[in-house]
């Protein structure tokens, strides 16, 4: 955990700066389209299978949360995790919900909620999902340097119970 526990404080410090100066500035265009985009071919990546093109979007170092467990970085994730969230993508519907870029200077940051409906490994799925996406630019353009995932099954329909 050590190893990226730096990175990890300089990327929170990034995101609590890029809501902050967001509350002030209006809305960075071209640069948060951009990164909203780079989170889509992510995804689009994934539920096409494309191993390689979800690869290419990660930064080496990525870090990555999901339901409490973490791969720290790229290798690790394509040893670990991707293979089953390349086939999940594939069975289950992901429909966001809402989604929305932050950009400043090189970081971006990419909030989206979405729902995922279907059946995977014979268990049928309605979930409510949050995920927090971190890109940094540089020379090659924006890479995801963070990704943080969490769901829960769908509430009922009924009032808000938070």
């Amino acid at each position: 955990m050590k190893m990226w526990s730096g990175w990890l404080a300089g990327a929170v410090a990034a995101v609590v700066h890029a809501g902050a100066v967001a509350a002030a500035e209006p809305a960075q265009g071209d640069d948060a389209a951009t990164a909203r985009a780079v989170v889509e071919d992510f995804h689009r990546a994934l539920a096409e299978g494309y191993r390689e093109g979800v690869l290419r979007l990660v930064d080496p170092r990525v870090v990555i949360f999901e339901t409490g467990y973490v791969d720290v970085d790229r290798d690790n994730y394509a040893g670990a995790h991707l293979d089953n969230d390349l086939l999940y993508a594939a069975q289950v519907k992901r429909e966001v919900i809402h989604s929305e870029a932050t950009v400043t200077g090189d970081i971006a940051v990419v909030l989206t909620q979405s729902r995922n409906a279907g059946e995977f490994l014979g268990a049928k799925l309605d979930l409510e999902n949050t995920e927090t996406m971190v890109l940094r630019r540089g020379s090659d353009g924006w890479k995801i340097v963070h990704i943080h995932w969490s769901g829960h099954e769908r509430a009922p329909a009924g009032p808000d119970t938070h």
